[in-house]
């Protein structure tokens, strides 16, 4: 599998997440529910998941970031 499906996987993986997250919050807001475990689950894997969203794209971000810094400096 190529990095760019790699990391197309992950960032819709991360935006479903997202809405599951968010979706299933409301619903622990609106019925009080204070130990709903299906939120929290959630919540792990949207963390999981930007922190490996953030590791394959923070690589690109940096390097690209360090290229300009160098650049500058000539």
């Amino acid at each position: 599998m190529k990095r760019t499906h790699v990391d197309s996987a992950v960032s819709i993986l991360l935006l479903l997440s997202l809405c599951v997250t968010g979706l299933l919050g409301f619903i622990q807001s609106e019925l009080e529910l204070r130990r709903f475990v299906p939120h929290r689950y959630a919540a792990y894997a949207t963390l999981c998941l930007a922190a490996l969203h953030i590791y394959i794209k923070g690589s690109e971000f940096w390097r690209h970031i360090w290229r300009m810094v160098r650049h500058k400096r000539n």
